[in-house]
């Protein structure tokens, strides 16, 4: 990375100092929109700095006793994976996330803000009990990095575990290290190692977050899951690093590509990983492309899925079980104005966090949407370029034995594979599945944060289709870093020591059941009427395709009967009816096959069984004032939406866009 380039990315840093990629995105791309005009955005005005809204979450460990004369050829090798990175996704923003340690940790952070890229901390414990593994010089360092941090967040103590427990160096205060290792392993995309090579048992320890991320992270650090699930793991680029205890490790400064078990080759393993990473790089590109959609719908999207009217009933005080920082929060409101704004606006009762997750479902819903149009619209031109060739070749045999009707017929067949071509090309179908299913993780996920469930989505997203779909829980987890809840058996009591000393019990109850009043009407309630709608469509979706094709091939035997009881020279219009009468019958059928309204209408009949059973148990619960029933409920109601979806999708992608054969 050069000079000019490094100093180009770290002013547009500061230009949006403070502010999450995705608010980055909208402040600049839907606010603003300064720089821009119309639908799309044409690749040719882009400027350097312009970045997508989702983020490609970078994360490092190290040891903490380097040497000072390796300190610069480490910066280089860790700056030219970063630049890497770069190149190959230029519209995805970077994040370092980091312990900020001594050593390592801070050597990439140092790096990663002058080059700016956003940095994000998370602590292993309380930062006053942190800070007591330095010394006063490492302090001081330790809390400058902290404040040019864009935000940080401190684990809560391990269940069973006091503040008393983990206050001295030991096994216990170890956990506490795994856990932080446990976190910077799940939430990173990619984990850099600074690292000599040499395993070790060392609880918390960098050979042990490298084993974290590269065979999945266990219990108790992670939820439960079932041994034929494959573990959430990703790779890890090592840097080979002497340290003063290991002074001349073998093949000292070499940079290896890790990456967990289960691929044939290290080009197999390199491949699916940059396909992840790829298709996270094309979400961002078409956030920025079509820019001008997005601006034009992303409000009534966020109005749909939580209306304005109902921010105001959330708490700001009622957090989830983990405590954490942004850096614009203790900033001044007149340092952060909108430049471009002279309006006053009344501030978002809404949690910061909360706006982002609702921020990016709207981007990714609006994009699903435009490429459903597209999907459907290409499917249309592909049955009705099908319709007009049998159409052409029917009237020639029929009517009209001229050569231009064949022309016809051969044009209507190329027409329809340019058309699939093209749609292949762009990726349309494949876009609207894989934005949809992004879009409805995200919904779970905003409704798990207003009721205070503690799960991430992306543990129990898409556990079915690992594959193609890794990248959407990937970018669950990296779009909803600083608010996914982090199951690693945090303690109920340091939770109720937070509740007890902001707020009494009695207003902690009170707001817990407002927030899961507002779960049950805007998400159950919701998605009751929702399915029970789309059963009652695609009930008469179904009926009036399925007579229409009785109809048609009735008419054709009608009109076969005719022919043959008419006796005589053959006419030809009734031919040509017996002809095209059930190739139209059959195009409907493709029609409804590919777009699986039989199967619709089953699992949204079900669907809206299952949720109209959901809301009379939840109002039930909350009536009783069983809170606690009643997160669990959301959380299992969650799990099945998650579970749902995921079949949709894989429904939709055995169906894919294609020629129709045989017409």
């Amino acid at each position: 990375m050069t000079t000019k380039d490094r100093e180009q990315e770290k002013r547009a840093h500061e230009s949006h100092a403070m502010e999450t990629p995705v608010e980055q995105f909208i402040d600049d791309e839907l606010i603003h929109a300064h720089r821009h005009s119309g639908h799309s955005l044409p690749w040719s005005s882009r400027g350097p700095a312009e970045m997508g809204p989702l983020p490609l979450i970078v994360g490092v460990t190290g040891h903490r006793d380097l040497r000072t004369e390796d300190m610069p050829r480490l910066v280089e090798l860790a700056d030219a994976e970063f630049s890497l990175l770069r190149t190959l996704y230029p519209s995805t923003p970077l994040t370092l996330l980091s312990a900020l340690a001594d050593g390592a940790d801070r050597l990439v952070a140092r790096l990663a803000i002058e080059s700016g890229m956003r940095l994000a901390v998370v602590l292993p414990m309380p930062v006053e009990l942190y800070e007591t593994d330095f010394d006063d010089e490492s302090k001081e360092e330790f809390h400058t990095l902290l404040a040019k941090a864009d935000y940080w967040t401190e684990l809560p103590i391990v269940r069973g575990l006091t503040r008393e427990d983990i206050r001295e160096h030991g096994f216990n205060r170890e956990q506490q290290y795994a856990q932080a290792g446990a976190y910077l392993a799940a939430h990173s995309a990619i984990l850099i190692a600074l690292w000599d090579g040499v395993e070790l048992n060392k609880v918390g320890g960098t050979s042990h977050v490298v084993r974290f991320k590269l065979e999945g992270i266990p219990e108790p650090f992670a939820p439960p899951h079932s041994e034929l699930d494959a573990p959430d793991s990703g790779p890890v680029y090592h840097i080979v690093t002497p340290r003063r205890s290991n002074p001349h490790p073998a093949h000292a400064f070499s940079v290896n590509r890790l990456y967990p078990a289960g691929f044939a080759s290290l080009g197999e393993a390199g491949k699916a990983y940059h396909d992840i990473y790829s298709r996270m790089e094309t979400f961002n590109e078409d956030a920025i492309k079509y820019s001008g959609e997005l601006k034009e719908h992303y409000r009534a999207s966020k109005e749909y899925l939580f209306p304005s009217r109902a921010h105001a009933r959330l708490s700001e005080h009622v957090k989830p079980r983990k405590r954490h920082h942004r850096a614009k929060d203790h900033a001044s409101t007149n340092a952060h104005a909108a430049p471009h704004s002279n309006k006053s606006k009344e501030p978002d009762p809404m949690p910061s966090m909360m706006r982002e997750d609702l921020d990016f479902y709207a981007i990714a819903d609006v994009l699903s949407q435009r490429f459903q149009k597209r999907t459907k619209t290409t499917l249309q031109l592909l049955l009705m370029f099908v319709f007009f060739a049998a159409l052409f070749y029917e009237m020639y045999s029929e009517l009209f034995e001229e050569p231009v009707m064949l022309l016809l017929y051969l044009g209507m067949f190329v027409l329809s594979f340019i058309c699939y071509y093209w749609a292949a090309k762009k990726a349309y179908q494949t876009k609207y599945l894989d934005y949809r299913a992004l879009a409805e993780g995200l919904r779970v996920q905003f409704f798990w944060e207003i009721a205070g469930v503690p799960d991430s989505v992306a543990d129990y997203y898409m556990r079915k289709q690992r594959s193609e779909l890794d990248w959407i829980r990937h970018a669950i987890r990296t779009c909803t870093i600083e608010n996914t809840p982090h199951k690693i058996g945090s303690s109920d009591e340091h939770a109720a020591q937070l509740i007890e000393t902001e707020q009494s019990l009695k207003e902690h109850h009170a707001a817990q059941k407002e927030r899961l009043d507002l779960a049950l009407k805007f998400w159950v309630e919701d998605q009751a009427k929702y399915f029970a709608k789309s059963a009652h469509r695609d009930h008469d979706s179904l009926h009036k395709h399925e007579r229409t094709t009785t109809l048609l091939f009735g008419g054709a035997l009608l009109m076969a009967a005719m022919q043959t009881f008419l006796g005589g020279m053959p006419t030809h219009y009734l031919l040509l009816g017996i002809g095209i009468f059930p190739v139209i019958a059959a195009i409907l059928q493709s029609f409804l096959q590919k777009n699986a309204i039989a199967e619709h209408k089953r699992q949204y009949d079900r669907m809206s069984v299952f949720y109209h059973r959901a809301v009379v148990h939840l109002q039930k619960l909350i009536g009783e004032d069983r809170l606690a029933d009643a997160r669990n409920f959301l959380a299992e109601l969650g799990r099945e939406a998650l579970a749902e979806n995921g079949d949709w999708i894989l429904m939709h992608r055995d169906r894919p866009l294609e020629v129709p054969k045989g017409a």
